[in-house]
């Protein structure tokens, strides 16, 4: 988990990976600095109204339809309902450089302040890289932590999973009857399935399956969704 910006009570929450999220060939940094001018030509601060997105952290990422740059956004002042944002950049080879053959401004959305806990690139679930991002927040006493998977295909990113990894319920009913769940994801079959083991008030397992390039929870509602 970042400590850079601290996101409220979801600081408290980071999920634990049975296995380490693999990683997904960088390009060199070099090549990254190039990217990031295509992608940002007139800089990593951009005014969207009366937000102001700061693009600061970039992935460079080597994929079998081309380089993509993926790109953490950070909400100045956000309030509680803003998430964070990635964008997502699809580029091509141009002269020493790169040009943009497609752009997705907002390919994830996910925390809260303006900001996600976390995020990275992983090629465990499918053969194709995916970035998963948490977050989440606090609300009406209910503190839930939600993981995000956005598939880089060849025709642009695809969500492919939202899975819910912890809860907490201590604000809304008070010390005696909090429960709290914390997750893990276990036993990733890549193209196949996944579990999210949760230890904590109780410990129980929700299984995901891949159908239709989605994962699929196997059971209608998430004991940890707020």
């Amino acid at each position: 988990m970042k400590l850079g910006r601290p996101n409220g009570a979801v600081a408290a929450f980071s999920i634990l990976f049975a296995v380490p999220l693999a990683g997904t060939p960088v390009v060199a940094q070099g090549g990254l600095e190039a990217a990031r001018r295509a992608a940002f030509p007139h800089g990593t601060h951009i005014a969207e109204g009366e937000e102001i997105r700061r693009f600061d952290t970039h992935r460079l990422v080597d994929t079998p339809f081309g380089p993509v740059l993926v790109s953490e956004g950070y909400i100045e002042m956000g309030s509680h309902a803003t998430p964070g944002v990635i964008a997502v950049h699809y580029l091509r080879p141009n002269g020493t450089g790169f040009a943009v053959r497609r752009a997705f401004p907002t390919a994830v959305e996910n925390g809260s302040q303006g900001d996600m806990s976390e995020w990275r690139i992983s090629r465990q679930f499918t053969d194709l890289p995916a970035i998963y991002t948490e977050g989440g927040g606090t609300w009406q006493g209910y503190t839930c932590m939600v993981a995000t998977l956005t598939e880089l295909r060849p025709e642009g990113p695809v969500q492919t999973a939202v899975i819910p990894i912890s809860y907490e319920n201590e604000g809304a009913v008070g010390t005696r009857r909090a429960r709290r769940f914390e997750g893990r994801i276990a036993n990733i079959r890549r193209g196949g399935s996944f579990d999210v083991i949760f230890t904590g008030s109780a410990r129980f397992t929700e299984h995901y399956v891949y159908r239709g390039g989605r994962f699929v929870r196997t059971t209608r509602e998430s004991r940890a969704s707020c």
